[in-house]
C-alpha cells in the first residue's frame, strides 16, 4: 500500500492580502514616479514667454497672414546637406523670393530659423546673405538629425514683412 498524505491548502490570511495590496500599489507608484521624472527631464517648459501678449494680438496675426496671401509673393527655399564627418550636420540654405509676376524681391533682411520640436536649446537662427539675382544663401550647423521646423522671415525696405513656415526631415 502506498502512504498518501493530503496536504492542507494554504489559507490566505490578512497579512497576505496586505502584502499583495502594498506590492501592487508600490509598483503603480514607482511607475508613476518614473514617468514624472522622465517627463520633467525631457520637457523644456514654456514654448512662448509672451503667450498672453500673443493671444491679445492673435487677430492681427490672422490679418497679416491674409494680407501676405493677397500679395501673392512666393518663396523657394532649398536645403542641401554638406559633406561632413559623421556626427556633424552642416546645411547649405538658399532662398529666392519673388512677387506674383515672378520678379525677384529684395528684402532688407532675411533670416531662417531652425526650431527643434522638442528641445528649444537646439534652435538656431541663420541670417541669409544676398548673392545675385535675388538669391540669398546661408550656412547652418545643426546638433541632431530628425524633424525640424523652419521659419523664413523677410522684411522689405518699406517694412512689409514676409513669413513662411515649413518642416524639414534630416537623416
Amino acid at each position: 500500500m502506498s502512504d498518501t498524505h493530503m496536504s492542507t491548502p494554504m489559507k490566505i490570511k490578512g497579512k497576505h492580502v496586505l502584502l499583495m495590496l502594498l506590492g501592487f500599489f508600490g509598483i503603480v507608484i514607482a511607475v508613476n514616479v518614473t514617468f514624472v521624472i522622465v517627463a520633467l527631464d525631457s520637457w523644456t517648459g514654456l514654448t512662448s514667454h509672451r503667450s498672453y501678449q500673443e493671444g491679445l494680438t492673435y487677430n492681427a496675426a490672422i490679418r497679416d497672414a491674409e494680407a501676405q496671401r493677397a500679395r501673392g509673393w512666393q518663396v523657394e527655399v532649398a536645403f542641401e546637406r554638406d559633406q561632413t564627418p559623421p556626427g556633424i550636420i552642416s546645411m547649405s540654405v538658399s532662398a529666392r523670393l519673388a512677387d506674383r509676376a515672378g520678379k525677384a524681391l529684395v528684402p532688407s533682411s532675411i533670416t531662417l530659423a531652425f526650431r527643434h520640436p522638442i528641445n528649444e536649446s537646439y534652435d538656431q537662427l541663420v541670417t541669409l546673405s544676398e548673392m545675385a539675382d535675388g538669391l540669398y544663401v546661408g550656412q547652418a550647423t545643426l546638433p541632431v538629425v530628425g524633424n525640424w521646423d523652419t521659419r523664413l522671415t523677410a522684411h522689405m525696405a518699406n517694412g512689409t514683412p514676409f513669413r513662411q513656415d515649413g518642416t524639414l526631415w534630416i537623416e
